[in-house]
């Protein structure tokens, strides 16, 4: 099984990894995929996610969006630290998923530097956008 991971300084600089929709008990079960309008990467469209193997950091632990459903959260700190991004779960599906992207957008492949940034997994191919705004990781899980 694979898995695509977008992350990068847009969505902390915009405060999207802080937006109260991430905590709907919709999305966190996954029955909810798309966040709205202000979540794309730059011109593809809203990105469509998957909140239970997002990886959220509650105060200074990783936690999946699955393990916080009726977690209370009020009063900790708390912010999304890798969207998964929603695919069928095979590596054909993720590369279809960067090649729309990187159709509309300056993405170059980055091959050195991607094992360490992920807390499972095995990166397979990384991606970054030429203004440094979104990093993409594809993993084997």
């Amino acid at each position: 099984m694979y898995a695509l991971y977008a992350w990068g300084n847009f969505i902390d600089e915009v405060h999207l990894d802080e937006l109260p929709d991430w905590l709907d008990p919709a999305v966190l079960r996954g029955e909810r995929t798309d966040l709205g309008d202000s979540l794309t990467i730059l011109d593809t469209g809203n990105l469509q996610v998957d909140g239970p193997g997002t990886w959220f950091r509650v105060d200074d632990e990783l936690v999946l969006g699955r393990d916080l459903l009726g977690r209370d959260l009020s009063g900790a700190d708390w912010h999304v630290a890798h969207i998964r991004v929603k695919t069928d779960g095979t590596m054909e599906d993720a590369l279809r998923i960067v090649a729309t992207i990187e159709e509309e957008n300056d993405f170059d492949l980055e091959e050195d530097g991607w094992a360490d940034l992920l807390p499972e997994g095995e990166c397979v191919r990384g991606w970054e956008d030429a203004h440094g705004q979104w990093d993409l990781a594809l993993v084997k899980l």
